[in-house]
């Protein structure tokens, strides 16, 4: 039988049977992850490029502070709503593959090809190379300066993507030595990028060179300005992407139907609360309107550009070599992650088969690591920053909007169990739908007014969706060599 179409996972028991064979293979991974593991994964996955970007972004576009607050705790609310969503599909279905698996049993075997492909190239390997190049960028405030007094600009702008390509090489090699090198590199990474994050907060606000009267020029924001906080909420969104981090682990994660719900909500809880914070800091130390008369390349690292205002140049020069250090976490957890999707897909026959292999001693899906690492390094050198950065945001919505939507169908499953309910059913999962449409409506016309402006910009939200938009053929193919040798 050839599948034209995507179909449901109840249609054929004998094609349910078949699919789970590939997927109860991938479960066969040692519970080796706790509670700090799964957590620490969460925070490290959600704390990386966004918060020490996109605040810049909203600043320098608007203006107004009252706007940032109010978009970055709509952020923090569409983040919840994910994350208890997530919580009950991954106490459902405690295996690997996350994203992949929840999709192919609500939807289909086809439509959990999609997303697990999209999942692989948009949710991890981008993200890999946007932290990474953004890291890059923080270590190399302090030399830029350098390079520009000896007439060298065009060599530092390859730096970046070098340095970002060495970070990511290690890291690979890293996670490929086992579950305790990546739990030691994890928990002391996240520690380190905590603790900058809450000593710019703590030290800032009690020591710093900052002014509360900067928040007197929050104002109403008028028809366009919404459009631009919509924008900016599509940064937002990314930057709180990551809550769903230990459902990646969820077969190597021990006491899932206790652990998971507990650190999924727990790290999203801890972020929600540094991101506010953080951002308090951020228009404390920053004169609004003074951002406006910057560049993009300039607000770019406002973490670092709070730092100066806050403290002075040589403090924030080691601020911002610190800050990269400490980005090096969020490069660990997507490296973590990411291969656990190629290794479920890679069991039920819709990725490669040396994407399945664990190594014998070290129980690593190497194969997987290493084919992730090198996408990430070709994205780190594909483009500027911020196209790397939109393309990625819009991708994740779509992605995890899909996810999101899975509960719907799984949850009236019989065949499941189900120990965490979420709260308020159907109301998160059916509000982070309507934020998720919003951003991709935002972006959408955004593409639309960069074709018609004076100075052409790249389409990234409509280069991302053509990106989810090529597995359509992969699962057909798939699905066509499944049924065939079913």
């Amino acid at each position: 039988m050839t599948h034209n179409s995507f179909d449901s996972p109840q249609e054929s028991s004998d094609t349910h049977r078949t699919a789970e064979v590939g997927v109860e293979s991938a479960a066969n991974q040692p519970r080796k992850f706790g509670f700090w593991s799964a957590y620490f994964l969460v925070v490290a996955s959600m704390v990386g490029a966004g918060i020490l970007t996109s605040s810049g972004f909203t600043l320098k576009d608007t203006a107004n502070p009252a706007g940032l607050m109010v978009i970055w705790t709509l952020g923090g609310i569409l983040a919840f709503c994910g994350t208890v969503t997530i919580a009950e599909l991954a106490t459902m279905l405690p295996r690997a593959g996350s994203d992949y698996l929840f999709v192919r049993e609500a939807f289909g075997r086809e439509a959990g090809i999609v997303v697990g492909w999209a999942t692989f190239v948009l949710g991890f390997a981008a993200p890999t190379a946007v932290v990474g190049r953004l890291a890059a960028n923080y270590l190399l405030i302090p030399v830029t300066p350098l390079f520009e007094q000896a007439n060298l600009g065009a060599i530092a702008a390859y730096l970046e993507p070098a340095v970002a390509t060495v970070f990511i090489l290690v890291l690979m090699i890293v996670h490929c030595l086992g579950h305790r090198e990546s739990t030691s590199m994890q928990v002391m990474s996240t520690l380190l990028k905590l603790s900058l994050l809450v000593g710019l907060v703590v030290l800032g606000l009690s020591f710093g060179s900052g002014d509360w009267s900067h928040f007197a020029q929050s104002h109403m924001p008028d028809s366009s300005e919404f459009f631009t906080l919509g924008v900016g909420l599509i940064y937002v969104s990314y930057a709180y992407t990551g809550w769903n981090a230990a459902a990646y682990v969820a077969g190597e994660v021990r006491y899932p139907e206790r652990l998971l719900p507990k650190s999924l909500i727990a790290g999203c809880a801890t972020v929600v609360v540094l991101y506010l914070l953080v951002n308090l800091t951020y228009v404390y130390a920053l004169n609004p309107q003074t951002m406006t008369e910057l560049s993009y390349g300039e607000v770019t690292p406002v973490a670092q550009l709070a730092a100066v205002h806050l403290f002075g140049r040589g403090v924030a020069g080691v601020v911002a070599i610190l800050l990269g250090i400490g980005m090096l976490a969020s490069v660990s957890a997507y490296m973590l992650s990411g291969p656990r999707i190629a290794f479920a897909m890679a069991h039920d026959g819709a990725f490669p088969q040396f994407a399945a292999r664990l190594h014998d001693e070290r129980g690593t899906p190497i194969a997987a690591i290493i084919v992730q690492g090198v996408v990430a390094i070709g994205m780190a050198w594909s483009g500027p920053f911020l196209d790397i950065l939109n393309y990625t945001a819009i991708g994740l919505a779509v992605i995890s909007g899909l996810v999101v939507a899975s509960v719907f169908p799984l949850r009236r499953r019989e065949d499941l169990p189900h120990p965490f309910r979420l709260p308020l059913y159907p109301l998160p999962p059916l509000l982070y739908l309507a934020l998720m449409a919003w951003i991709l409506i935002t972006g959408l016309r955004q593409d639309i007014d960069g074709l018609m402006g004076e100075s052409p910009r790249l389409p990234t939200t409509i280069l991302s969706l053509l990106t989810i938009a090529a597995g359509l053929p992969v699962a057909y193919l798939l699905g066509r060599k499944k049924s065939g040798t079913a």
